[in-house]
Order: structure tokens, then C-alpha cells, then sequence
């Protein structure tokens, strides 16, 4: 990679840094590019050199968060091969990694200003959650038939939003034990055990 292009890189990544907060801290509908281009300084054609818009610089936000979501989830599964006892390690780091402090941010700039921007939940499903989805489905196809993946990875992250989304409503934090407590029986009620000898499924 030549000089110029690394350059253009570090420049890029300082600009999603300074958008993310902007994002985060003040919502989607306060920040302007223009407001951004001030806080970088320099040119306002070099910030639209990089985003031709705010929803395109908003995907790159999303893009990073995901990237760092993924890195924090990696090693989750430590079996290729689905295992009850690996999907409880991804549930407990998939509820720890919700509950970081820009997780939370993200989740409350998508459910405050998603209906006003419906472009916001587009960028963010297809971005996040849909990949997430489908990364856990291929991983429990690995031992159940691949329909049954799909219902029981939909399940499973739909457990763990919700339990998150209802964690944030009350005034008390949470303890780590708590998110333990709550995989324990979330894993208990699935009653996938009779899976945990099954032979591997092929996937379609």
C-alpha cells in the first residue's frame, strides 16, 4: 500500500471516529456533515471526498460497530461444530458485547430515530443484526437441520435483545451474574440436549 493510499485510510477512519460520536452522542438528525467537516478541520471537499452523504457516512459508521462487534464476538464458538455448551458461551459474550456502552448507544439511535429516518433501521439490519443472524445460523447447522437452525437462531438472538431491551428500562444496573443467570435458563428451556450426540447436518 503506497503512502497516498494509507493516508486516505487513516483520514477515512478518523472521520467515522469523529461521525460515531457525533452519531452517538447526539443523534442522527443533529448531525450535520457540515458540523463534522468543522470538527475535522481542513477542506469540506475532503469529508465529501470520502461520503458523497450523511446516510453513507452513517453506514460506515454502523460498518465499524459491527467490525468491532464481530472482533469481540470472535472465539465465542470455541467448536466449529455446534455444541449446547458452545452456544452458551455465545449467548453470555453476545449479552456482555450488547451491553457495552456504544452498543447501547447504537440501539438507542435506531429505536429513537428510526421512524423518522427509515433509511437508519436499512443500513443497521442489513449491516448488523441480519448478519448476525445469519452467522449463528450457519454455525447451528453445524448440528441441527438447517431449518430448525434458522427458527432456533432467530430465537435465540431475539431472547437476548429482549432481555437486553428490558435490562435498559430499569434504573437499577446490572450485574454480570445477572446475564449468566439469565443464559442458564434461557440454554435449560431450549431443551436442546438430545442435539449434543446428533451427527452433523449437511447444509443446503
Amino acid at each position: 500500500m503506497g503512502k497516498r493510499e494509507l493516508n486516505r485510510q487513516k483520514r477515512r477512519a478518523t472521520i467515522v471516529e469523529v461521525a460515531t460520536r457525533s452519531f452517538l452522542e447526539q443523534g442522527y438528525a443533529a448531525t450535520s456533515m457540515s458540523a463534522i467537516a468543522d470538527e475535522l478541520g481542513g477542506s469540506k471537499a475532503t469529508l465529501w471526498g470520502h461520503f458523497a452523504s450523511k446516510e453513507e457516512l452513517f453506514s460506515a459508521v454502523v460498518d465499524e460497530q459491527v467490525a468491532r462487534f464481530a472482533a469481540e464476538m470472535e472465539g465465542a464458538t470455541t467448536d466449529e461444530v455446534f455444541s449446547v455448551a458452545a452456544l452458551h458461551s455465545y449467548c453470555l459474550r453476545f449479552l456482555r458485547t450488547l451491553m457495552r456502552p456504544q452498543s447501547i448507544s447504537l440501539f438507542r439511535l435506531i429505536m429513537g430515530e428510526g421512524g423518522r429516518f427509515p433509511e437508519l433501521n436499512a443500513v443497521f439490519h442489513v449491516r448488523g443484526p441480519a448478519k448476525v443472524l445469519n452467522y449463528l445460523t450457519d454455525f447451528m447447522a453445524t448440528g441441527l437441520p438447517r431449518s430448525e437452525a434458522q427458527r432456533v437462531a432467530l430465537l435465540t438472538i431475539s431472547a437476548l435483545v429482549g432481555w437486553r431491551s428490558q435490562m435498559l428500562t430499569r434504573p437499577e444496573p446490572v450485574a454480570p451474574e445477572e446475564a449468566e443467570q439469565f443464559v442458564d435458563d434461557f440454554i435449560a428451556h431450549l431443551k436442546l440436549s438430545r442435539y449434543e450426540d446428533a451427527p452433523e447436518q449437511p447444509q443446503s
